[in-house]
């Protein structure tokens, strides 16, 4: 799984600086500069792995939450996934 810093180590690769990647996303300069230092809230990565769970299960072909191809989910399951997609 691709986290925060790597991922803005990855953008600054490209060339990119820390205040057009700001401009782009919205995210504050500053609050880049201390990720790129390696201080990235647990919060950041948390939001990624849900980003990639979706980008998982919303694959055409696939089955999931997103797209569960006519199979029932277990109550609990299916009231997550009501949340998930709300």
């Amino acid at each position: 799984m691709r986290t925060t810093h790597g991922i803005l180590k990855e953008l600054r690769a490209a060339g990119w600086s820390q205040s057009a990647i700001a401009r782009k996303t919205g995210i504050p300069q500053p609050r880049l500069s201390r990720w790129q230092s390696g201080q990235v809230p647990d919060g950041a990565d948390d939001a990624l792995r849900l980003a990639a769970l979706l980008d998982e299960v919303s694959q055409p072909g696939q089955c999931g939450v997103v797209n569960p191809c006519g199979k029932g989910l277990p109550d609990s399951e299916s009231s997550q996934a009501s949340m998930l997609r709300e």
